[in-house]
């Protein structure tokens, strides 16, 4: 064995060897720990988004509930006691004294939970729309009691208008927790069921 060989074999046996096992294996459950924690954190930031949004939409949805009780109440009113039909106008009549109840608790939730002085007025998209049923409503009632036509058209609408509304409170009760919501709105659910009823019943009867 030369002296060139010789030394190259001192070398390589006083070389340093890298070692695997704890830190390679240390280094890598940091990697794995790091990565499930933003995994985590962004999880835990969409579920929080999404019950943001929820809440906002139950709001929304409240406040708009509310907004149609007393537009719908409101243009039914005049026309109620000038249905020639007794049994309509009983039925109008039960539909006045819900609509008036559930609005009144609607009117002191909102309020209960909102202390700003505009608590009750619906913005938005849904102002909007509700500003436009409304309007469609009042032209719809006005002209046909121009038209001789009122008792007819007082029923349809009215058929619609409650079926509006239980879409309204189905959705409403589909997404909130509160109890005292889910008071008020089952309780206007249920009666809203029962006119309904009610109308289909009439309906039958009159064809």
């Amino acid at each position: 064995m030369d002296n060139l060989e010789y030394l190259r074999q001192i070398s390589q046996s006083n070389r340093p060897v890298a070692k695997e096992g704890n830190g390679g294996m240390s280094m890598g459950l940091i990697i794995k720990i790091a990565v499930c924690g933003v995994v985590l954190f962004f999880l835990l930031m969409a579920v929080g988004l999404l019950a943001g949004n929820l809440g906002g939409k139950t709001s929304t949805l409240t406040k708009q509930l509310y907004t149609r009780t007393v537009s719908v109440n409101t243009a039914f009113s005049p026309y109620t006691q000038t249905v020639k039909s007794s049994r309509l106008r009983a039925i109008g009549t039960s539909v006045a004294a819900v609509l008036t109840n559930s609005s009144n608790q609607l009117s002191t939730y909102i309020t209960s939970h909102d202390s700003k002085k505009d608590a009750l007025v619906l913005g938005g998209k849904e102002a909007e729309e509700e500003a436009k049923l409304a309007e469609n409503l009042n032209l719809s009632l006005g002209n046909a009691k121009l038209n001789g036509l009122l008792d007819r058209t007082y029923e349809n609408q009215l058929t619609l208008q409650v079926s509006l509304l239980l879409s309204l409170t189905s959705q409403i009760l589909a997404r909130t927790k509160d109890e005292q919501l889910l008071e008020i709105v089952s309780s206007l659910h249920a009666s809203l069921n029962t006119i309904h009823e009610n109308l289909e019943s009439y309906r039958d009867l009159s064809t």
